[in-house]
Protein backbone atom coordinates (compact mmCIF):
# COMPACT_ATOMS: atom_id res chain seq x y z
CA UNK A 1 0.00 0.00 0.00
CA UNK A 2 1.58 3.27 -1.13
CA UNK A 3 1.97 6.17 1.57
CA UNK A 4 -0.84 8.43 -0.45
CA UNK A 5 -3.02 5.73 -0.14
CA UNK A 6 -2.34 5.72 3.97
CA UNK A 7 -2.86 8.93 4.28
CA UNK A 8 -6.10 8.92 1.89
CA UNK A 9 -7.81 6.51 4.81
CA UNK A 10 -6.15 8.22 7.87
CA UNK A 11 -8.13 11.42 6.66
CA UNK A 12 -11.36 9.68 5.36
CA UNK A 13 -11.65 8.22 8.67
CA UNK A 14 -13.62 9.95 11.32
CA UNK A 15 -14.35 9.30 15.04
CA UNK A 16 -16.67 11.24 17.59
CA UNK A 17 -17.67 10.60 20.80
CA UNK A 18 -20.20 8.02 21.55
CA UNK A 19 -23.03 9.79 24.25
CA UNK A 20 -21.18 8.35 27.53
CA UNK A 21 -21.04 9.54 30.82
CA UNK A 22 -17.85 10.40 31.81
CA UNK A 23 -16.02 11.48 34.95
CA UNK A 24 -11.97 12.10 34.68
CA UNK A 25 -10.26 10.96 38.31
CA UNK A 26 -6.67 12.23 38.44
CA UNK A 27 -5.09 10.95 34.48
CA UNK A 28 -7.72 8.14 34.09
CA UNK A 29 -11.24 8.88 32.40
CA UNK A 30 -13.82 6.34 33.01
CA UNK A 31 -16.78 5.96 31.25
CA UNK A 32 -20.33 4.61 31.14
CA UNK A 33 -22.76 3.50 28.68
CA UNK A 34 -26.04 3.31 30.12
CA UNK A 35 -27.48 1.26 27.31
CA UNK A 36 -24.88 -1.63 27.82
CA UNK A 37 -24.74 -1.09 31.87
CA UNK A 38 -20.63 -0.91 30.64
CA UNK A 39 -17.97 1.17 32.47
CA UNK A 40 -14.70 1.52 30.81
CA UNK A 41 -11.79 3.11 32.28
CA UNK A 42 -9.33 4.67 30.39
CA UNK A 43 -5.69 5.22 31.16
CA UNK A 44 -4.32 9.09 30.23
CA UNK A 45 -3.41 9.13 26.36
CA UNK A 46 -6.52 6.92 25.71
CA UNK A 47 -8.64 9.09 27.40
CA UNK A 48 -7.47 12.48 25.82
CA UNK A 49 -7.80 10.22 22.62
CA UNK A 50 -11.34 10.31 23.42
CA UNK A 51 -11.85 13.62 24.66
CA UNK A 52 -10.34 14.89 21.66
CA UNK A 53 -12.84 13.17 19.76
CA UNK A 54 -15.62 15.87 20.92
CA UNK A 55 -16.22 16.51 17.40
CA UNK A 56 -15.82 14.33 14.27
CA UNK A 57 -12.03 14.19 13.82
CA UNK A 58 -9.67 12.31 11.90
CA UNK A 59 -6.26 10.54 13.25
CA UNK A 60 -4.94 13.28 11.98
CA UNK A 61 -6.23 15.99 13.82
CA UNK A 62 -6.64 13.39 17.07
CA UNK A 63 -2.63 13.40 16.63
CA UNK A 64 -1.76 16.89 16.00
CA UNK A 65 -3.89 17.53 19.39
CA UNK A 66 -1.50 14.61 21.09
CA UNK A 67 1.49 15.85 19.72
CA UNK A 68 1.59 19.24 22.72
CA UNK A 69 2.21 16.38 25.17
CA UNK A 70 3.21 13.30 23.39
CA UNK A 71 5.75 15.20 20.48
CA UNK A 72 6.56 11.68 19.35
CA UNK A 73 3.31 9.49 18.35
CA UNK A 74 2.64 8.84 15.10
CA UNK A 75 -0.97 9.11 12.79
CA UNK A 76 -0.94 5.60 12.50
CA UNK A 77 -0.45 4.40 15.69
CA UNK A 78 -3.37 6.56 16.86
CA UNK A 79 -5.37 5.75 13.99
CA UNK A 80 -5.19 1.95 14.85
CA UNK A 81 -5.94 2.60 18.39
CA UNK A 82 -9.07 4.94 17.71
CA UNK A 83 -10.26 1.96 15.44
CA UNK A 84 -9.75 0.10 18.72
CA UNK A 85 -11.84 2.01 20.45
CA UNK A 86 -14.84 2.54 18.04
CA UNK A 87 -14.93 -1.39 18.00
CA UNK A 88 -15.08 -1.29 21.94
CA UNK A 89 -18.24 0.94 21.37
CA UNK A 90 -16.36 3.81 22.83
CA UNK A 91 -16.44 6.25 19.73
CA UNK A 92 -18.37 6.38 16.34
CA UNK A 93 -16.38 5.79 13.31
CA UNK A 94 -17.39 6.93 10.36
CA UNK A 95 -16.06 6.43 6.37
CA UNK A 96 -16.14 8.19 3.11
CA UNK A 97 -16.50 4.96 1.82
CA UNK A 98 -19.51 2.49 1.34
CA UNK A 99 -17.32 -0.77 1.55
CA UNK A 100 -14.17 -1.30 2.94
CA UNK A 101 -10.88 -0.80 0.72
CA UNK A 102 -8.12 -3.00 0.08
CA UNK A 103 -6.20 -0.31 1.71
CA UNK A 104 -8.12 0.17 4.65
CA UNK A 105 -7.86 -3.68 5.07
CA UNK A 106 -3.94 -3.13 4.92
CA UNK A 107 -4.16 -0.85 6.97
CA UNK A 108 -5.27 -2.27 9.70
CA UNK A 109 -3.58 -5.63 9.44
CA UNK A 110 -0.52 -3.57 9.15
CA UNK A 111 -1.29 -1.31 11.89
CA UNK A 112 -3.20 -3.82 14.41
CA UNK A 113 -0.35 -5.14 16.54
CA UNK A 114 1.68 -2.12 15.70
CA UNK A 115 -0.38 0.06 18.13
CA UNK A 116 -0.73 -2.47 20.62
CA UNK A 117 3.21 -2.98 20.90
CA UNK A 118 4.32 1.09 20.45
CA UNK A 119 1.87 2.85 22.76
CA UNK A 120 0.49 1.88 26.11
CA UNK A 121 -3.38 2.70 25.41
CA UNK A 122 -5.49 1.05 27.90
CA UNK A 123 -9.01 0.57 28.06
CA UNK A 124 -10.50 -1.87 30.83
CA UNK A 125 -14.28 -2.60 30.41
CA UNK A 126 -16.48 -3.96 32.87
CA UNK A 127 -20.00 -4.82 32.57
CA UNK A 128 -21.75 -2.66 35.64
CA UNK A 129 -25.35 -5.41 36.78
CA UNK A 130 -28.44 -3.58 37.43
CA UNK A 131 -29.36 -3.74 41.11
CA UNK A 132 -31.92 -6.19 41.16
CA UNK A 133 -29.27 -8.85 39.28
CA UNK A 134 -26.02 -7.37 41.53
CA UNK A 135 -28.57 -8.53 44.74
CA UNK A 136 -28.59 -12.26 43.39
CA UNK A 137 -25.48 -12.64 42.25
CA UNK A 138 -21.48 -11.91 42.86
CA UNK A 139 -20.46 -8.28 40.94
CA UNK A 140 -16.48 -7.34 40.48
CA UNK A 141 -14.50 -8.19 43.62
CA UNK A 142 -17.24 -9.72 45.72
CA UNK A 143 -16.91 -12.92 47.84
CA UNK A 144 -17.70 -16.44 45.91
CA UNK A 145 -17.75 -19.97 46.50
CA UNK A 146 -19.22 -21.69 49.83
CA UNK A 147 -22.20 -19.99 50.49
CA UNK A 148 -21.64 -16.84 48.57
CA UNK A 149 -23.64 -16.45 45.45
CA UNK A 150 -22.67 -17.48 42.42
CA UNK A 151 -20.40 -14.33 39.91
CA UNK A 152 -22.77 -12.60 37.98
CA UNK A 153 -22.56 -12.77 34.41
CA UNK A 154 -19.40 -11.95 32.83
CA UNK A 155 -17.46 -13.02 36.23
CA UNK A 156 -15.55 -15.82 37.07
CA UNK A 157 -14.76 -16.86 40.61
CA UNK A 158 -11.07 -16.82 41.29
CA UNK A 159 -9.87 -17.02 44.56
CA UNK A 160 -12.94 -16.85 46.39
CA UNK A 161 -13.22 -13.09 44.45
CA UNK A 162 -15.77 -11.89 41.88
CA UNK A 163 -13.32 -11.16 38.59
CA UNK A 164 -14.15 -10.44 34.94
CA UNK A 165 -13.53 -13.37 32.65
Amino acid sequence: MSTPEIQDELQSTRFEQRKLIARKIDEELLLFDEETSTAHCLNGIAGEMWMACERHSSAADVTDFLRTRWPDIEKEVVWASLSRMAAAGLLEETTGQEIISPARRELIRRLGFTAAAVLPIVVTSVLIPPAAAAASCGHLLAPCGGTNPPCCSGFHCLAGVCEPL
